[in-house]
């Protein structure tokens, strides 16, 4: 094949082949896209647009082999997806009625499908395709509406998935046999039990192999390849190798990739697979989809014979689908649901439809005759679901008694491996129950009566008391993936937690994660598990602050604490946790790390004591995201928070806050009763980012307050040969940092921070440490701001222009507890940090700390800030920041 693809390579037009595969992927996505915002099944948008793209509508795209190939590998793929998903286990277990559902509903759209090819007067290999292609359902459309009725925990949704799947392997055995027979030309009964023998004994071959062989082979291989894409290329290569087998066998080589993906599913890289496969399909499958439309003649939609055998066809494929819900009598369910959840066809029945067309049994009239049948059924199904589920009231299922005892163990207990529901509790504990279930979950599969009871109540209103909450932390701390699933397809987390619903629903929209069972994952509380074992729910707060921390980067959670019936004490705690874990690993992974006693006292103040410090480091180590030599930085800033907290007054109960108690070691320090009314009226930032020493000493060159267009200046000798810190007392005004920052630069004075403080009378005093060889003068720099203050602020100096120029600025309101971080990064240029500052104040931000770094010619300047009534600042301050630096 690979020589006959070289030999033809100068007769093909690659440049055609490449812009027909574009346009193909392009518009069967923009296909699926419209058709799920309308409520109808990606794969009609997929197929809708092939025909409006084809030859029969716009003509853009011709039928090529190439697209042909890639077509066949998207069927392939898809075919071993449904094997990945098909749980062996799960299948022997899904009971009587789910099995006599799947018989039924293969058997009656068979032998009627045949019956109406042939009335008709279609041959017999025509009327044998026309009834196999009644045979198989769609799980995934199915699942789909369950699921979103939050119906996945009913009896109905359990028999129709089961019986889905397994009706799914009868009709690829049927398939392979009905092909078989076609090809080989006659349908006597030997040639028939030959091809049968044939395609069981090839399952049976290849089962054995895929099921004892290959769970090594790819575990052999796994454990010793580098790279973790290995594993998945080989499966795909075992995908395509037992396609291969199954074709040399004179089978359809969707069979070979159905087992092949059996096989793999049983692995224990099984996660990994699955995925590699979803991305894959994630190409190729629509464009299968799409050369069915592509393949499609529309003006045979036209032809009244067509038409009239089409929907001949789409009754008897309907009636014999909702007729085997007879199967499931002596349970109790609703038989229309059932009947009506086995009605699609979607993906499988245009599998038959195509092999139809390629083993030359199905012309351009019964192609197109079962492509509407497929079209039909996939359309109609899901709003019949949606219409009878949504307007049931579930399984009769009586009330019960609100004053009835809890029994002995509880209303539900693990007796057997199973969970089960002892007597019939209130509707009010609806929420409890299902706590408790989903804890027995972890280890025990749930009855059929306890689901039942979930899924009768799946509308009641639910709440959190004390009861509940305290059963949530229980499932935080025993349960499993296979708790917070119950609770998903029962419904309980979008009426009871709908932020961890939407976290979880943004985690499996991620293509790139690999692993299916991270939807629930929680791995900052699996980490923690050791240290929360023994903790009592009265001093859960750690635990609580680990469970938001896990969401909080796929979802908003803002509200999830306050929801739950927690005390004051812990919820208060829990959300000082989730922030100060923010501000710690800022901290710690800032580069250079620095100004450690400045966060040191902003994390001590807001955690208040040296438990919660602790509880601090241990969720911010659990979060990840840090290097290694960003640990020993941790260790660094809780140890000094720690030594903060270590105050007598504290311990001792005589003082409430770091910031009390540092604002008294000040006032000890000085006599002057204006000074100490200075320092009193203080705000509590700039009290914690200071010594009580350094206090006093800014304290006294604020007061008294400076006249407006007056500033007292002080230079004090910094940590190093050539810092200083600048010390500047004036009135605020519009545009100050900007204006001392314009001095500084003509002074040469290089930035390295700056804290800013305000009274509430309007005196300012701005505190920078900057780099210079020499001492400034501090008569200068106060003569020559005093008449900066005086005249109208200039304005910023032009930055240069282009994309090697360009500064970026980035929000970060997640990060401090009080004020936004604004980051500020570009290559280095004269006046870059007077047009920031000025920029700042045309946008009516306050500036309150600042980090000036710079290195090898590229700055990443950090801002802390606020809007002009001390709030968090917005998007739409950053624009019009960006605007004024662009």
């Amino acid at each position: 094949m690979i020589a006959a693809i070289l030999a033809a390579g100068g007769t093909l037009d690659w440049g055609s082949i490449f812009l027909d595969v574009a346009l193909v992927l392009v518009l069967a996505k923009f296909g699926a896209e419209v058709a799920e915002r309308i409520g109808i099944p990606a794969v009609i948008g997929e197929i809708t647009a092939g025909i409006i793209l084809g030859p029969s509508v716009l003509g853009l795209v011709d039928t090529t082999d190439a697209l042909r190939v890639l077509a066949e590998v998207g069927v392939i793929v898809l075919l071993a997806e449904v094997g990945l998903e098909t749980d062996l286990d799960e299948l022997r277990r899904v009971g009587r009625a789910s099995l006599l559902v799947a018989t039924i509903g293969v058997i009656l759209p068979i032998g009627s499908g045949i019956a109406v090819g042939s009335f008709f007067g279609e041959s017999t290999n025509a009327s044998l395709f026309l009834g196999a292609s009644l045979a198989a359902t769609s799980v995934g459309i199915t699942a789909r509406v369950f699921g979103d009725l939050k119906a996945l925990s009913s009896t109905e949704a359990r028999v129709v998935l089961g019986a889905a799947v397994a009706d799914d392997v009868m009709g690829l055995v049927i398939l392979t046999v009905v092909t078989r027979v076609v090809e080989a030309g006659s349908v006597d009964i030997g040639s028939l039990a030959r091809t049968i023998g044939l395609a069981v004994g090839f399952l049976l071959v290849a089962g054995a192999v895929g099921l004892l062989v290959l769970p090594r082979l790819v575990l052999f291989i796994g454990q010793r390849a580098t790279s973790p894409a290995t594993t998945g290329v080989v499966a795909a290569a075992i995908t395509f190798g037992f396609s291969a087998a199954a074709s040399g066998a004179n089978l359809a080589p969707i069979i070979g990739a159905f087992v092949a993906g059996l096989a793999l599913g049983r692995t224990e890289h099984h996660d990994r697979i699955s995925r590699d496969f979803q991305i894959l399909g994630s190409v190729f499958i629509p464009i299968f989809f799409m050369q069915i439309g592509l393949d499609t003649d529309v003006t045979m939609f036209f032809d009244g014979r067509v038409l009239l055998l089409a929907g001949i066809l789409t009754v008897v494929a309907v009636l014999g689908k909702a007729l085997s819900a007879v199967g499931a009598v002596g349970t109790r369910t609703d038989k229309f649901v059932i009947g009506v959840g086995m009605v699609p066809r979607g993906e499988v029945g245009l599998i038959f439809a195509t092999i139809g067309v390629s083993v030359g049994v199905f012309d351009d009239e019964l192609y197109a005759v079962v492509l509407l049948m497929v079209l039909v059924t996939t359309v109609i199904a899901p709003p019949l679901l949606r219409w009878r589920i949504a307007g049931a009231t579930g399984p009769d299922a009586p009330a019960g008694d609100p004053d009835a005892p809890e029994p002995v163990g509880g209303w539900t207990l693990v007796r057997d491996g199973t969970v089960v529901m002892q007597g019939n509790p209130p509707e009010a504990l609806t929420l409890t129950v299902a706590l408790d279930t989903a804890l027995g979950a972890a280890t025990a599969q749930p009855d059929e009566a306890l689901l039942g009871w979930l899924h009768a109540r799946r509308d009641t209103p639910l709440a959190w008391d004390d009861e509940s909450t305290r059963k949530l932390h229980s499932v935080l701390l025993r349960g499993n993936a296979r708790s917070w699933r119950l609770l998903e397809v029962s419904g309980v987390l979008d009426r009871a937690l709908p932020e961890m619903a939407r976290a979880v629903r943004a985690r499996r929209g991620n293509a790139s994660e690999l692993d299916p069972t991270h939807f629930t994952q929680m791995p900052v509380l699996a980490t923690l598990r050791a240290h929360l074992d023994r903790v009592p729910f009265e001093d859960s707060a750690l635990a609580w602050a680990a469970f938001v921390v896990d969401f909080a980067d796929d979802a908003p959670t803002d509200g999830l604490l306050e929801r739950l019936a927690l005390p004051d004490a812990v919820k208060r705690e829990s959300a000082a946790l989730v922030e100060a874990s923010r501000l710690l690993h800022d901290a710690a992974s800032s580069e250079p790390y620095d100004d450690t006693q400045r966060v040191a006292a902003q994390l001590a103040e807001y955690l208040g004591t040296p438990q919660m410090v602790e509880r601090c480091r241990l969720l911010t180590e659990a979060a990840g995201n840090l290097e290694e030599w960003q640990y020993p930085a941790l260790l660094d800033i809780t140890t000094t928070v720690q030594s903060l907290l270590a105050h007598p007054e504290l311990l001792e109960g005589r003082g409430d806050s770091v910031e009390s108690v540092r604002r008294a070691e000040a006032l000890a320090l000085v006599d002057n009763q204006m000074v100490r009314d200075r320092i009193t009226h203080a705000s509590g930032v700039w009290i914690l980012a200071h010594d009580p020493a350094t206090i006093v000493r800014q304290a006294t060159l604020v007061e008294p307050a400076p006249r407006p267009g007056r500033a007292r200046v002080s230079v004090v000798p910094g940590q190093a040969a050539d810092l200083w810190t600048i010390e500047i007392a004036t009135r605020d005004m519009r545009g100050l940092l900007a204006r001392v920052c314009a001095v500084f630069t003509e002074k040469g004075l290089v930035i390295v921070s700056a804290n800013l403080a305000t009274w509430p009378d309007g005196a300012v005093l701005d505190s920078f440490l900057v780099r210079s060889a020499s001492e400034p003068d501090a008569a200068q720099l106060a003569d020559e701001i005093e008449r900066r203050l005086g005249r109208r602020a200039d304005g910023a100096r032009r930055l240069r222009r282009g994309a090697s120029a360009r500064v970026s600025v980035a929000l970060d309101n997640d990060t401090h507890p009080w004020h936004s971080v604004v980051t500020v990064s570009g290559v280095d240029q004269p006046g870059l940090l007077q047009a920031v500052a000025t920029a700042f104040a045309r946008a009516n931000v306050n500036v309150h700390h600042a980090r000036i770094t710079t290195e090898d010619d590229i700055v990443s300047d950090r801002f802390e800030v606020s809007g002009r009534h001390g709030r968090k600042i917005t998007q739409r301050h950053i624009d019009r920041i960006t605007s004024q630096l662009s």
